[in-house]
């Protein structure tokens, strides 16, 4: 007897079918793929391993985001924790026969996506864990901060970490650099490996520094940079792009990602040439923390000024916003965000009439965009009725996706805004 694709035994065990069969050899990427940072050889079997998992992988295996073709399929991407050379360790029980389907070559798959020179030998990557330099550390150090919390790898010790800036990329760093930023394909979306070719770009770089339980010697290890890219400004100056911030998995929720963009907006606001900073497609995790940065930085500002928000004029804010290298359109964010900050610290009637100046503000920049020409207002199948209907929808779809967009970072200021300043050494 069949029933679909299962069948069933003459002692009543159904036995798989073919698309039974066929989905056994069909693994989720997420499940299978795990990342590895390697501090020494123990790391390769052991529990206590700093180990992560990708967060996409459409880019390498495409929009399904599985590999067909193994049955009890393991990928470990095993990176020396300093020098991030690689070692691919492919895992199966076996291979799907070929008169049923090819088996996806994962290799091939993952070429374009790994770092260069990497190893699928065991005993080649044993070599370099013996050889790696630990220490290694690129670039003028900047700031070096402690979280207060243990290292990943080892929960017993305390890690420091320090940020670091480099200026001019040597061909020792642009290697490294090229094998690191592997890691965003996996993270970021439509991520792009940057042309190392190109000077104008700018790095800096976080590492984490503890001193290793066994071994008794210092041990650094990258786990975040941020790539700034340095656009020309007439006469002669530049305009800088924030392009990635990306930190390892393994070490998040350290308050890294955020010392490590408020170090890199100081270090750009230090910098005569830099006119304003702006970011490349920021993440909705990246903005708020952008937004407390900007906000923190003009809401000092402003007590220093013994300025009144609401019986200032928005000129002489935004002129403030400018000084501070924020960019154009950023300034108008950032002066709404205080604005529904403050409002919200007098009540609702505040901050609902601060709602209010928003849509006002919209509806004047909607009316200076589209104004709608005399031949478009005198044709024949557009009613003047129509036309103010679909303007109040436009008007009202617009207000809200800014309010959505927003009102997140105002909540987040509400919640941060007291240890950022504690953080940069001012006081309500």
């Amino acid at each position: 007897m069949s029933d679909g694709d299962n069948a069933t035994t003459s002692n009543g065990v159904q036995e798989p079918g073919p698309s039974d069969e066929m989905s056994m050899y069909k693994k989720d990427a997420f499940k299978v793929v795990t990342f590895q940072l390697v501090y020494d050889e123990d790391d390769l079997e052991s529990d206590q391993a700093v180990k992560f998992k990708p967060e996409m992988a459409h880019q390498i295996f495409g929009e399904s985001e599985s590999i067909f073709g193994y049955r009890s399929l393991s990928i470990f991407i095993n990176y020396l924790h300093n020098s991030s050379r690689c070692y691919l360790d492919i895992r199966s029980s076996g291979k799907i026969n070929s008169s049923n389907g090819k088996a996806e070559d994962i290799p091939k798959a993952m070429n374009d996506w790994m770092p260069s020179n990497y190893t699928t030998s065991l005993e080649d990557f044993t070599g370099w864990i013996q050889n790696e330099e630990h220490d290694k550390m690129y670039g003028e150090l900047l700031t070096t901060f402690t979280p207060k919390k243990a290292s990943p790898r080892f929960p017993d010790i305390e890690a420091t970490y320090k940020i670091t800036k480099i200026t001019t990329a040597s061909e020792e760093f642009t290697d490294f650099h090229a094998r690191f930023e592997t890691y965003i394909t996996w993270f970021i979306d439509a991520a792009n490996f940057i042309d190392l070719e190109d000077d104008k770009w700018l790095f800096f770089y976080v590492y984490e520094e503890f001193e290793h339980p066994k071994f008794k010697k210092i041990y650094r290890t990258p786990v975040g940079f941020c790539t700034i890219y340095k656009f020309y400004a007439y006469p002669r100056n530049i305009r800088a792009r924030v392009s990635q911030i990306f930190v390892l998995p393994s070490h998040q929720k350290l308050r890294i990602g955020t010392a490590l963009y408020e170090t890199v907006a100081k270090n750009l606001r230090a910098m005569e040439e830099v006119l304003d900073i702006t970011v490349e497609e920021p993440t909705p995790t990246f903005l708020k923390m952008r937004d407390l940065e900007d906000c923190g930085l003009l809401h000092k500002e402003i007590i220093k000024k013994n300025i009144k928000y609401f019986a200032t004029s928005s000129k002489i804010i935004f002129e403030m916003g400018r000084n501070l290298k924020i960019g154009k359109r950023q300034i108008q964010r950032i002066y709404d965000i205080l604005g529904l900050y403050y409002a919200s610290q007098e009540g609702p009637k505040h901050y609902n009439a601060k709602l209010d100046n928003i849509r006002s503000r919209i509806i004047a920049d909607l009316e200076k965009e589209s104004r709608p020409s005399k031949r478009l207002c005198n044709h024949p199948g557009l009613s003047q009725q129509k036309l103010k209907v679909d303007k109040k929808t436009e008007i009202e779809a617009e207000y809200r996706k800014y309010c959505d967009d927003v009102e997140p970072s105002v909540k987040y200021m509400e919640d941060k805004l007291e240890s950022w300043l504690k953080r940069n050494e001012c006081k309500d």
